[in-house]
């Protein structure tokens, strides 16, 4: 499922729904969500982006989630696959513990692209005012961007609230990227999640000193760790709890009951007759 989603370029539309809407199923479970990162994975020889050695299969699902909506992004351009994507991160969110330096990496550069597209459509719309005809789907595409960069900021802020003393790494990422957070400290939309992220951020600084500029990589992660051992979790202000559950859509046979025949169609041995056969498309689709 998950290698289905990492090849998401060669892989059916509906076999990459279908692997969203089981991961997102198994998301609501606190006990799958905990139990992911307890599981180590070695050399996993089809992620080929990065050597990453060890991960948990926790930090391998949330690669490969962000990987997915970048490729959303850029190619597919689907509301409905980012809304399964981040629903599912969301619902993790809590539970996320012992985060490869990668992975933090990742969510954070997430934050970074998702905002960019934000400040770049805000500028254009300010600087080339649309015609009447595209008022309205430039409001859609900007409202859309705006939620989506919240619950990335939603999704960062769970994790720190929940399980600060199990990242490291994303503390210290999120202390080398603090500048991409300023353009968001004074939007409406964003400016009381990213407060939170600031008291983080206040915090290890001020631990850090004034000379933190000339650490190495090693010695900031020892100040982090000593500053761990003494921080309250009460002091950030608290946000509901990230639940999202998988919902029908209206008919979900339309989708389901041509998916389910178009497998037992290719993948079942049994010939069938081709002949008035128009409950899906014959043409084969690529499954990973």
């Amino acid at each position: 499922m998950i290698q289905t989603l990492y090849n998401a370029p060669m892989s059916s539309t509906h076999h990459i729904y279908m692997s969203l809407i089981i991961l997102l199923i198994l998301s609501e479970e606190e006990l799958f969500n905990l139990q992911i990162h307890d599981i180590s994975l070695k050399n996993i020889s089809w992620y080929t982006e990065r050597n990453i050695g060890e991960i948990t299969l926790g930090g391998l699902i949330i690669l490969v989630i962000i990987r997915t909506i970048q490729y959303n992004i850029l190619k597919m351009r689907d509301k409905y696959l980012h809304t399964n994507c981040l629903a599912s991160l969301a619902n993790m969110s809590s539970k996320f513990r012992s985060l490869h330096p990668y992975v933090a990496q990742r969510l954070v550069s997430l934050f970074e692209t998702l905002g960019k597209r934000y400040l770049k459509l805000l500028q254009n719309v300010d600087e080339h005012p649309p015609e009447q005809d595209q008022e309205i789907e430039l409001a859609q595409d900007i409202a859309v961007l705006e939620e989506v960069v919240r619950m990335v900021l939603e999704i960062l802020n769970s994790t720190l609230s929940n399980q600060l003393s199990q990242n490291r790494h994303l503390v210290y990422t999120l202390l080398y990227k603090k500048d991409s957070l300023q353009p968001f400290r004074s939007q409406e939309a964003t400016q009381d999640l990213v407060a939170n992220l600031d008291t983080v951020i206040n915090y290890f600084t001020k631990r850090l000193g004034k000379d933190y500029h000339n650490y190495t990589a090693n010695q900031v992660m020892e100040q982090i760790e000593d500053g761990v051992l003494h921080w309250k979790p009460d002091i950030l202000k608290k946000f509901p709890e990230l639940k999202f559950r998988y919902v029908e859509e209206d008919s979900p046979e339309a989708f389901f009951v041509p998916y389910v025949w178009s497998l037992i169609f290719q993948r079942s041995g049994i010939h069938w007759t081709n002949i008035n056969m128009d409950l899906f498309n014959l043409e084969p689709e690529v499954y990973a």
